[in-house]
């Protein structure tokens, strides 16, 4: 609507400034044709630069995610450190829906890791801009500031039993031999444990598998 109005305004003074006879109506024509032209650019740059007519809202997504990690009995979550301070991150997870693995955008993006007891699940909270009514939106429709990303904020719910590891970590956990002192290991804290403890149920016993493979896997591949 807006640039229908500046083709509308433009023809107004074009046409009042030269095909009206009377030049003093003509000349008022033509200088109320230029402000309202002034008016309607003055609107179309705050719509662009500043986003008038427009408000910050946030957009609530949940999905539920598996591991990355090819083995059940060891389920991770992995990320890539970007940069060379490795301060910022990209996650790598997968979806219950397409099992593909996907990752989260690097701009504009903070990424969280918070322990559950539940499902793990992937919370997205995007920010965007939205046109505050109907009429804005018809009147800056043809700007395709709709929908602008802000911010984005991804928290992801893990297990307790879920590891979170780097790619570079991960990769060492392909290596056969250690998966195999992994394992070793594992398997000697357990028969020490069921000795002092044999009265623990199969739950208590994968609830202390999944706490011992997760401290050997600290420890191998730090």
């Amino acid at each position: 609507m807006i640039i229908a109005l500046l083709v509308m305004m433009t023809l107004v003074a074009y046409f009042g400034g030269v095909y009206v006879e009377n030049r003093k109506v003509g000349n008022w024509i033509r200088f109320i044709s230029d402000l309202l032209l002034v008016g309607i650019v003055a609107l179309i740059i705050t719509n662009n630069s500043y986003h008038f007519g427009m408000e910050q809202q946030v957009e609530t997504s949940t999905t539920q995610i598996s591991s990355a990690s090819p083995q059940k009995q060891m389920p991770f979550l992995l990320y890539e450190p970007l940069g060379t301070a490795g301060k910022e991150q990209v996650y790598l997870y997968k979806t219950l829906a397409s099992g593909k693995i996907k990752h989260t955008t690097p701009d504009l993006t903070t990424n969280k890791v918070v322990r559950t007891k539940l499902s793990p699940k992937l919370i997205t909270n995007k920010k965007v801009w939205r046109y505050k009514n109907s009429f804005y939106r018809v009147m800056f429709s043809v700007s395709g500031n709709e929908g602008t990303r802000i911010k984005t904020t991804n928290t992801f719910y893990i297990p307790k039993n879920w590891m979170v590891l780097s790619t570079k970590e991960a990769k060492k956990l392909k290596d056969p031999k250690i998966q195999n002192k992994l394992k070793q290991e594992v398997k000697l804290k357990m028969i020490s444990a069921m000795k002092n403890h044999p009265q623990m149920t199969k739950e208590q016993q994968q609830a202390l598998i999944a706490q011992y493979q997760n401290q050997a896997i600290e420890k191998l591949v730090k």
